[in-house]
Formats: C-alpha cells, structure tokens, sequence
C-alpha cells in the first residue's frame, strides 16, 4: 500500500499558535477524556471499545504535549466511516443486539477518526459534541456516584473549552500577538481559574434549581435502556436450575432496606417470585391473565388478596405488624416487588401493581393486558416503596396440621410432580417416618437437608440426567436451588402442597445509613408449604453461612461508598414532589428551631449585660470623685490605645514638613503629592506612565506651566540630592502655584 493511499501527515510540527490556542486543544482533549471516563465508569464497555479508544486518547495526548499532528487523508476518513455505518447494521443486529450498545460503539468510532482529522473549525465543534454524546451515554447506562463526579468535572472543563474557543476565534479575526511565552503560565492559570469559578457557580445554581422547581415522578427516566443479564432471568416466570447459582456470584447492590418499626428476624428473606411446574431441569409459571390493584401512594391491604397466594380463606391466627420497612431498588431491570413473609400492606407511587396467583407483585403498565404478568413491554422497574409485614413465627397454628383440606387450585397446582428416581419418595418417607404431623414432617425433612448436605457453587457444567437424584444420592453438595427443588418435590410426595420461592436473604448492615445492602450474592431459593389452618409457611433447607465480621479497613470504606451512592439514589435518582414536600418541612422545621434557638440566646445574651451593667453601675456609685477621675483618665488612655500609632506618625510628619533639614526627601515627596492634587482640581491630571517632565509638557497654560516646572525642579533636586535649601522652598512654590489664577 503506497503511502499516497493513506495519506497521514506523519508526526509533523504544528504550526505556531497563540495562548488561547493552545489551551483551547488541550481543554478539548480533557473534554473528551472525561467523556470517555464517565461512559467507561459505567462497566458496560466491552474490550474491542477500550483497545480502541485508550491507546487513541493516550496518542492524541502525547501528540499535543510534543506540538505534533497527525491527520488522516480526507479519503481514508470517508472510507473508514462508510465502511463503519455498514457495520453498525451488524453490531445492532448481530453482536451487541442492542441499539444503546450500538450505538455507543458508533459514537467511540466516530470520535477516534475525527481526533486524527481535524482540518477545520467545525471539527473541532463536532468533538465537543462526541464529547457529550459520550456523557448522554453514561447517563443511560448508569446512575452511579462516579457519573456525578465525571458530570462535574465535565461542566467546568466544558466551560473552560467555550471560553478558550470564542478567546481562539477572536485572536485569529484580529491578528493579535497573543500572549509571550513569559505570560503562558500566567495566562493559562488565570483562565483556568475562571473557568473553575463559573462552573461552580454553575453547579451550584443547578443544584438550586434541581431543588427548587416542581418535580415529578421519574419512573420511567430511562430505566430500561442499559440494564439486562442474569438477574432478570433468574427471577423470571421460567428458571433453569442454577439461575440463582449464577447470580450468587455477582457482588452488585440490588436494593437497600431500612427498618421503620420492629426489628428483622434472625435469618430475613425478600419474597419475590415463587415457582409451580417442575420438569426435572427446570421450574415455571404457566401463563395467566393477573389480578389488577391501584396504588398511588394509598397502602394495599394484601390480606384482603383472597386467591390462595399468601394466607389460607380459614385462617384463625390474629394478623400482627411486627415489621415496616422502606426499599430503595436499584435500577437492575426488575419490576418486582420483594417482600418481607408474610406481607400485610405496601405503598407505594405506583399506579398498577399486578399480583398473580402464586403471590408475587409485579409493577405495571396502565392500559393494558398480559397473560403474562411483570414481564415484556408493559414491565415497569421498581424505585422505592413501603411495605409492612407480620414476622412471627406461625409454628404455633400449625404444629400439629394433619388436614388435607386444600383449595382445587392450590392441590392441582402445587402436588404435581415429574417422574422423578423412587428413591426420591422414598427417602422423604424414611425421613419423616416418625412425625405425625404434616408440619413436623416439612421440619424433619428440612433439618435433614441442614445437616446432611453440603453447600457449593462449584457444581460440573455438564448435563444431567436427573439433577436432583444425583444431588441427593451421589454428589450431595450443591446451591439453594438443590436444595429447596429437593425439598418441595419430597414434600409433594407426602401430599403436602410446597412450592419454591426466589428472593433474597439476608443483608449486609451498613450502620452509617442505618439500612441493611442486600446484593446479587444474597439471591436465594427456599420452600413455601401450603397448611389450611393457616396458609404458607416459609422453610428454609439450604445450610447456613458464615456469619460476616465486623466491617473494618477497606470494607469500611466500602460502607461510606455505599452511603454515598444511597444519598446519590435518593436525592437525586429518585428526586420527586414528594421528597421536595420532605425537604422543604425539615427546613421549615430546622429554620424554625434556629430562629427560636436564636431569639432564646439573645435574650439570655441580653439579661447577662444587663447584669453586667448593673454591677459596675453600683460600683461606680461607690466610687470617691478622686477615684472617678483616675478612672475617667484611664478609660481615656485606653480608647485612645489604638489610635497611638496613628498619631505617632502623624506627629512625626507634621515636624518632618516643620524642619524640611531632618528630612529633605520626605518633606519634598509630600509638597509634590499636593502639588499634583492641586493640579487634578484644576483638571491637569499626571498620569502614571508619565515622568515628571512629561507632565510638565502636558500643561497647557504657559505661565501655570512655568511654575510648575520651577517647583519640578527644586523638588527633584530635594528628592533625588537631599538639598535642604530646594526642600524649604517647596511651601512657597506651592503657594505660588495655588495663587495663580
């Protein structure tokens, strides 16, 4: 390939430019590293788009530091980005199969080429513009504390950019010098200074505004456009076994809880979606059309729900809140609600809330119908919401259940089962040969599974034949799932509906918000079995953990991190009418306890002078005239205290000018210095390039000039050669001067 083909203007000097030329490059080359930084912050690039970009920045960078260039022919830039377009096609189609990643992919392509092309004016505009398309970008693709950072940063250099760019165009229209070399430094600081102090002031009255101007709810802010992966699947209405596994392995915040009133049970669990059909492999929903509820903001009595999702039609137990709590959701692509056994009530600001059969609670779209229910266009993501629930401990209803008087639906829908190895049935009846009682029998096979059993997450890849014979008579280690499918499945052997639950266990407290961080890893799997006397009941197979340590060093820092992101979701992510309402009532609450405090403090100030006051006020009337006059003398000495220097300078000017022989040059400094007032007065200003003969020569006025060019001349020769003689003559020039007309 000639070199005439790619024509790169290979490592040349650039050409000479001025101050605000050069900031302008390098402003704009950190404009589009920050973009790029906070588009990279997100986690969502993939290795192709960093191979790319680093090492393209990273050039441009060293490029500008050397005042080199290298630009691209104007045909191999066309080419390369025809060429692009048609690939795009395939990456929406093919690879990325998504329009944000795409897209993203385009945006960093395009920028590569037009760093290495810039032959005008409106090149150098349109990677401004790259610039923020990469932060639009980011904004899509996360809501994350690192993108304020990266979004602040972007303000100030985005401002430095703008100003240095009408600074570029103005010096190049007037064909000014510029600035010297030895101002650079001068110049670049102080125009970077600026550029700091507006994009303060700009933040700041944005935050005002964001604060201040009516809010509504943002829902809907582009929740669905970055977010997908092994999360969404695994609380799906269809999971294979080891979905949950999958998601075990990820550290990332799903939501945050904090208690209202109460206190969490030992071991908490967040009920999201239970699961009825089991194939051997794998657990599904079949689909249905879901029962539809209003919220907005007004509290959803679920045990008015009578469906057979969470509490038996006869069920005699006293309903009790034990529990209230708040749920801060991030934004991971879920539009279901978990809940802490057994839910009684929930709020929220939402308008629909779908609730199938099997107790789960999806977010909704108004106006319209799906069969199946949280999921496809009509999913919604879940922000923040209020729930209440009953944690007691329900052995007490069910200790001794032996009924089988089972709702139609809840027998055909929750004691089917596959063809499963005999030995699965009879290991459950082998294990629970010695209860009498249905409950007893779901404990006996729970504890058994605790003890017998093993916990890991390093299960083989290959498949199996059975998977849950194999766990349960050869390998006998394996994830939650193993574990609550094994259950459930021999709990229908023995006639008891059971079914398992997908949620969340657990939590890591964090005591700096006072809210518990539960993560992708806390995703569990557990059992519910259904008792007539009272309704489901939550069994727990899988083996414990171990129990965390104390937060120290590096994980507690984490811990102030995630406050901060906490903060991040919630006053600003989240920030809506009702948190303006929240915030102006604990100001006006906060503004009226300082303004009382304040008053209290004066008026306490107030009655201590008073007090004062009248002490020395009595001791003065005690005093003998000769004491009131020393004390008169001394409170004068000391009022008169910091004004001492003062007059100690002015008494030593005033003999100064007296005898003109102590001190010539002063005496002829101050008869110089009114010399030039008095000519101001007349409207004969000296300026301060001026010498003293230059502005003698500026008087227009022959004879006033005359005069002032002899006392020029005294002056001088008093100022510059001490004369004694020329300094005592001063006063009378002056007076001649003021004398003339």
């Amino acid at each position: 390939m000639s070199t005439r083909s790619i024509n790169f203007a290979a490592a040349k000097a650039m050409p000479g430019s001025g101050s605000a030329e050069r900031f302008f490059q390098w402003s704009l080359y950190v404009l589009l590293v920050v973009g790029f930084t906070a588009l990279m912050g997100t986690n969502k690039l993939d290795f192709p788009s960093l191979a790319l970009v680093i090492p393209a920045l990273l050039l441009r960078g060293y490029l500008l530091l050397m005042r080199k260039s290298l630009v691209i022919s104007e045909r191999w830039t066309t080419l390369l980005t025809l060429l692009y377009f048609a690939f795009y096609a395939a990456d929406y189609f093919y690879f990325s199969q998504s329009f944000i990643n795409a897209t993203v992919h385009m945006v960093l392509f395009v920028m590569v080429i037009k760093i290495f092309s810039v032959r005008r004016d409106r090149d150098l505009m349109y990677l401004a513009i790259l610039s923020f398309l990469m932060l639009l970008a980011a904004a899509v693709l996360t809501v994350d504390t690192l993108f304020l950072l990266t979004f602040s940063l972007f303000i100030l250099v985005a401002i430095a950019t703008f100003i240095s760019m009408e600074m570029r165009r103005s010096e190049q229209e007037t064909l000014a010098a510029g600035v010297s070399p030895q101002e650079d430094v001068r110049f670049h600081s102080s125009l970077a200074g600026i550029s700091a102090i507006l994009g303060l002031f700009t933040l700041t009255g944005a935050a005002l505004i964001f604060f201040i101007l009516p809010r509504i709810n943002n829902s809907g802010y582009l929740r669905n456009l970055g977010v997908q992966g092994s999360l969404v699947t695994g609380f799906s209405s269809e999971v294979n076994l080891g979905g949950i596994g999958q998601i075990q392995q990820s550290s990332g915040v799903v939501m945050h809880v904090q208690v209202q009133f109460g206190k969490l049970p030992k071991d908490p669990k967040w009920r999201g979606i239970t699961l009825a059909n089991f194939d051997g492999r794998h657990w599904w929903n079949s689909p249905e059309l879901p029962t539809v509820h209003g919220l907005n903001n007004a509290p959803l009595d679920l045990t008015r729900i009578s469906n057979y999702s969470l509490y038996s039609e006869a069920r005699a137990a006293p309903q009790l809140q034990t529990l209230s709590y708040r749920v801060v959701m991030e934004p991971v692509g879920l539009n279901l609600f978990f809940l802490a056994p057994v839910p009684l009530k929930m709020n929220g600001d939402y308008r629909i809330l779908e609730i199938r059969s099997d107790g789960s609670i999806y977010n909704g779209r108004p106006g319209e119908n799906s069969l199946s229910s949280g999921e496809g266009e009509n999913a919604q993501n879940v922000g923040v919401y209020s729930a209440e629930a009953d944690t007691r401990d329900p052995e007490q209803y069910v200790l001794n259940s032996n009924s089988t008087n089972y709702p139609p639906h809840v027998a055909t829908l929750y004691l089917q089962r596959p063809n499963l190895d005999p030995r699965v049935a009879q290991l459950a009846r082998q294990v629970t040969a010695l209860e009498d009682s249905n409950y007893k029998r779901a404990k006996a096979l729970e504890r058994y599974l605790q003890t017998n059993f093993g916990y890991t997450l390093e299960l083989p890849g290959m498949r199996e034949a059975d998977p849950l014979a194999r766990f349960l008579f050869e390998r006998k280690k394996g994830h939650c799932e193993y574990f609550a499918s094994s259950m459930t499945i021999m709990l229908r052997t023995l006639g008891i509906p059971a079914r398992v639950v997908n949620g969340f266990r657990g939590g890591e407290y964090n005591d700096v918000t006072n809210s518990y961080i539960i993560r992708e890893k806390d995703a569990h799997s557990w059992v519910e079995a259904y008792f007539p006397e009272y309704g489901w009941v939550t069994f727990d197979p899988t083996p414990s953990g171990p129990v965390d340590e104390p937060a120290t060093g590096w994980s507690r820092l984490a811990l102030y991190m995630d406050a901060a992101r906490q903060m991040w979701r919630e006053w600003v992510v989240n920030y809506d009418f009702s948190h303006q309402v929240k915030l102006r009532t604990e100001l006006s609450a906060k503004t009226g306890n300082v303004q009382s405090s304040f008053r209290l403090w004066l008026w306490h100030r107030y009655l201590g002078m008073v007090n004062v006051i009248g002490k020395w006020q009595r001791r003065l009337e005690s005093l003998s005239p000769t004491q009131m006059t020393l004390c008169c003398v001394l409170l004068g000495l000391l009022l008169a205290l910091p004004f001492t220097p003062m007059l100690w300078r002015s008494y030593q000017r005033t003999r100064s000018l007296r005898n003109p022989q102590r001190a010539p040059r002063t005496s002829a400094s101050f008869w110089y210095l009114r010399m030039l007032k008095m000519m101001a007065r007349r409207g004969v200003n000296k300026e301060q390039f001026q010498t003293a003969e230059e502005f003698v020569s500026s008087i227009p006025d022959p004879r006033l000039r005359h005069d002032v060019e002899l006392f020029t001349e005294h002056y001088e020769r008093a100022r510059f050669d001490e004369s004694v003689e020329d300094a005592q003559r001063l006063p009378e020039l002056y007076e001649e001067i003021a004398g003339r007309k």
